[in-house]
C-alpha cells in the first residue's frame, strides 16, 4: 500500500491557526456500534466553523440513542493530511474524518478509506434529498467513497464603501470576466493603500473557474494527457497579467491568507473566494456583498466548479464502527443540522429539504450562494493528480505570470510539465 506517498497538498479551504493536533487512534470502547460506542474524529476546520462543528459534536453525543460518543481532533489540513497515511497504515487513524474533495481520490487510489455505497440503504437515510452533484464529489469509478458534509465554490465579494468612494453602482458588481478586468483597476485607491483586485499566487481555483468559464481545459477527458496549452487558455493568462501587472489592480505577489486579510481590513474591492470569508467580513464589520461567480457572457451558459468536503472511514476503521459512523453522518444529513451550518456559517445548501426550508430562503447570503448550485460541477472528478498539478506547476505559473512572464511561454512550459507528470 503506497500511504506514505500521498500527497499532502491539496485545492484546500483557507483554514488558519491550530485548535488542536492530537493523535487519533482506534480507542473506542468493545462492542457493537449502538452499545457504548467511542468514534474518533480528524478534520480541518480550525476556525469559527470548527467551534459550529463541536457543537453539533456535542449535541449528537448528548441526543443519540444509541449511547454514541464522538471524539473530534482539529488540526490543518495540511497536518491531517501528512498525519493520516502513516496513521491509517499504523492502525493508529481515527475511526472517521472529513476530507477535501481535491484530496480523497488518491486516498481512494491507495485504498486508504473504505467504501461507503451501503450508506444510501442505511436506515433513516434518503438519497433523493442529496444534489446530485454533491453525491458525485464522492464518488469514483461509480462508488461513494465520501458522504457529503459541506459543498462550496469560488464566489465573488465585494466592499460597497469602497465601490461608492471610486463612484461605482454599490449594488452591481462585475457579472462577468471582462467586466471584472475592467472595473478593478477603477477601484484602486493607491494613497489609502486599496486594491481593485487581487489573484493569489496560490489561487488555482479561481484560474480554474475562469478557464472553465472561457472553454479552456487542464487535461484530457481521460485524464491522460494536458490540453493547457490552447488559445483560450492564453487568452485568459493574459486577461489575468494585464488586470494585475499592467493594470496595477493590485499586488503581483500575494497569498490567499494575506489577500483575505485586506479584505477583511477593508482594502480591498473585490475578491474571488469561498463561503469561509463570510464569517470574517462580518466579525470585522465590512459593507459587503456576495454573488456567484463572473461569466463569459451576462446571457450564455453559466458554469462554475462545485467543490466540497466529505466524511470518509478509513480502511483500518474496525468493521464494527461503520454503523456508528452512519448514525452521525445521517444526523449530520437532517433537515436541522444542514440548515444550522448553512446559516451560521454562510454556505450553500446541498439537500433539497434545507434550500427549501423559508428561513433559508429568507438568508440573503445563503439563497444567493445557493444559485451556483443550480449549475456548478465537480471538476476532474477522481483525477488523483491535480494536487501535485496544483503545487508543482499552476501555483509557479501564477506567481510567474503575475510578475510579468511571457503567458505563451509560462502555458507552453506548464503544458509540457502537466504530460511528463501524467506519463509518471
Amino acid at each position: 500500500m503506497k500511504l506514505n506517498k500521498i500527497l499532502s497538498a491539496s485545492l484546500s479551504l483557507a483554514s488558519i491557526g491550530v485548535l488542536a493536533a492530537c493523535g487519533g487512534g482506534n480507542s473506542a470502547s468493545d462492542g457493537d456500534s449502538g452499545d457504548g460506542v467511542t468514534l474518533t474524529f480528524w478534520n480541518g476546520f480550525t476556525a469559527s466553523d470548527g467551534e459550529i462543528l463541536q457543537d453539533i459534536v456535542n449535541d449528537f453525543n448528548e441526543s443519540n440513542d444509541k449511547n454514541i460518543t464522538i471524539e473530534m481532533d482539529v488540526m490543518t489540513w495540511a497536518n491531517l493530511n501528512e498525519k493520516l497515511p502513516p496513521a491509517i497504515s499504523s492502525k493508529t487513524a481515527p475511526d472517521f474524518i472529513a476530507l477535501n474533495y481535491g484530496d480523497f481520490a488518491q486516498y481512494v487510489e491507495n485504498g486508504a478509506v473504505q467504501s461507503l455505497d451501503d450508506f444510501w440503504s442505511y436506515e433513516g437515510v434518503d438519497k433523493s434529498d442529496f444534489t446530485e452533484t454533491a453525491v458525485e464529489l464522492g464518488v469514483v469509478n461509480e462508488e461513494q467513497y465520501f458522504v457529503p458534509m459541506q459543498v462550496q465554490g469560488m464566489y465573488l465579494y465585494w466592499n460597497k464603501d469602497l465601490f461608492e468612494k471610486a463612484g461605482l453602482d454599490t449594488e452591481v458588481p462585475p457579472r462577468t470576466w471582462e467586466q471584472l478586468t475592467e472595473m478593478a483597476p477603477k477601484l484602486v485607491d493607491s494613497s489609502n493603500n486599496v486594491s481593485g483586485f487581487v489573484f493569489n499566487k496560490d489561487g488555482s481555483a479561481p484560474l480554474y473557474n475562469w478557464i472553465l468559464a472561457n472553454g479552456g481545459k487542464l487535461v484530457s477527458d481521460d485524464y491522460t494527457e494536458s490540453e493547457f496549452a490552447s488559445p483560450q487558455n492564453l487568452e485568459t493568462l493574459k486577461a489575468i497579467q494585464k488586470m494585475i501587472h499592467v493594470d496595477k489592480a493590485g499586488p503581483e505577489s500575494i497569498s490567499g491568507a494575506e489577500m483575505d486579510n485586506l479584505m477583511n481590513a477593508g482594502q480591498l474591492a473585490i475578491e474571488i473566494n469561498g463561503p469561509w470569508l463570510n464569517n470574517g467580513l462580518k466579525a470585522n464589520e465590512i459593507n459587503y456583498s456576495v454573488t456567484t461567480l463572473p461569466q463569459a457572457s451576462e446571457d450564455g451558459e453559466k458554469t462554475a466548479i462545485l467543490d466540497g468536503v466529505g466524511y470518509a472511514i478509513p480502511s483500518s476503521t474496525d468493521s464494527d464502527k461503520k454503523e456508528a459512523v452512519y448514525e452521525f453522518l445521517k444526523y449530520w444529513n437532517t433537515t436541522e443540522i444542514g440548515k444550522r451550518w448553512s446559516i451560521e456559517n454562510g454556505f450553500p445548501a446541498y439537500l433539497n429539504s434545507v434550500a427549501e426550508d423559508e428561513e433559508v430562503k429568507n438568508n440573503e447570503i445563503v439563497s444567493e450562494l445557493s444559485k451556483q448550485m443550480e449549475y456548478a460541477q465537480p471538476f476532474l472528478p477522481g483525477f488523483t493528480k491535480i494536487a501535485a498539478i496544483n503545487n508543482d506547476i499552476i501555483n509557479p505559473l501564477i506567481e510567474k505570470l503575475l510578475a510579468g512572464d511571457d503567458p505563451e511561454k509560462l502555458m507552453n512550459e506548464a503544458d509540457e510539465a502537466i504530460n511528463d507528470l501524467l506519463n509518471q
